[in-house]
């Protein structure tokens, strides 16, 4: 019994001795967490103190009254938590605002170089800023002017292809998704891209297959993988051009500019730039499934005439659903794109415009 209990009293000076050795290692163990979390987070605190946002030419940036702007295919991100509105457009700067009379920019917010396809200096059409899961995506087309993908009819195609960037903030710095090749095919001229999901939250784009290789511009949608870096299957074609109800003569075969939106009673519908008798107009086309694949139908009469181009909408802090678009003027003998809003309708199954937003 004696010897049992000496047997007893070694385990558990033993199991003693034990508990505080791991109970060191722990405590050391911990300690080394922390400092690499410390590690960590001053590393991170650190890249964002670096990325400023700073002018193209390095100059001071500059205050511009909307109606002196010259921006075409504007997109406006509305930041709820600062109140503040963020605008981009055709060469893929940043403008801001709290009030939208009043534009402070531009800025560069987008990090390319030269071992990218697109190049070091591409030039950057129809950008827009999309919010999902915390992360924000700046879709955009990029043109090498440099590089021919083909030839139709003597007219060289450039490449044109549309591409997703990342950031942590509005502001970036957006960081491509895929550097090494395009997003889409490289033999396709793809421009006009619009960054959408369907309610499960996979992410598609919807897209523009360039008329000028085959006389016929197409609307696409093709889904991306959940990384939003490669596509998944072939595209699908929603409409084409020539599905527009017009004589051949009266209009060119463009359908350009796609962006998706749905009304309160829950129809599906998409805005695009068609050009009617030499002029351009905003048409629209609606789902007859209420799904992206369609089919889709495109509206008998334009929506809005005029030289308007490539329109968006969004909704204003006060609730008022806006549609965006560039107006072609001219001002001092100079050809001049201002971004011009108008009041638009969702209540009902179809979009409706009304009057110029007063703002």
């Amino acid at each position: 019994m004696k010897k049992n209990s000496n047997i007893l009293k070694q385990y558990l000076t033993k199991l003693l001795i034990f508990t505080k050795i791991l109970s060191f290692a722990m405590q050391k163990l911990i300690y080394i967490l922390i400092g690499i979390c410390i590690v960590v987070a001053c590393t991170k605190l650190e890249k964002a103190e670096e990325w400023q946002l700073r002018t193209p030419d390095g100059t001071p940036a500059q205050t511009v009254s909307v109606d002196a702007m010259n921006i075409r295919n504007p997109f406006i991100y509305l930041d709820k938590k600062t109140l503040t509105y963020y605008m981009t457009g055709d060469g893929g700067y940043l403008w801001i605002s709290k009030d939208m009379h009043k534009w402070n920019g531009p800025y560069e917010i987008l990090q390319l170089d030269s071992t990218m396809w697109m190049g070091g200096n591409p030039i950057i059409e129809s950008p827009e800023i999309h919010l999902y899961k915390r992360k924000f995506y700046y879709v955009a087309t990029f043109v090498r002017p440099d590089v021919v993908i083909e030839n139709v009819n003597g007219q060289d195609i450039k490449r044109s292809s549309c591409q997703l960037f990342v950031a942590d903030s509005i502001q970036g710095p957006y960081k491509p998704i895929q550097a090494e090749k395009p997003l889409l095919r490289a033999d396709h001229a793809t421009r006009n891209a619009t960054f959408t999901t369907d309610e499960y939250g996979a992410g598609y784009i919807i897209y523009n297959h360039a008329w000028e290789q085959n006389n016929n511009e197409t609307v696409q949608i093709i889904r991306l993988d959940d990384n939003f870096g490669q596509q998944i299957g072939e595209p699908y074609i929603m409409f084409k051009s020539s599905n527009i109800p017009l004589e051949k003569e009266e209009r060119k075969p463009i359908a350009e500019g796609p962006f998706i939106f749905t009304t309160e009673e829950g129809m599906l519908g998409i805005l695009f730039t068609t050009i009617i008798n030499g002029e351009p107009c905003i048409s629209v086309a609606y789902s007859q499934t209420g799904g992206l694949n369609g089919p889709w139908v495109i509206e008998p009469e334009p929506l809005l005439t005029g030289k308007y181009g490539q329109p968006v909408l969004f909704r204003d802090f006060d609730g008022s659903m806006v549609m965006l678009m560039h107006k072609d003027t001219v001002a001092n003998g100079k050809k001049q794109s201002i971004p011009y809003f108008f009041e638009a309708d969702m209540q009902f199954d179809k979009l409706k415009i009304n009057n110029t937003y007063n703002f």
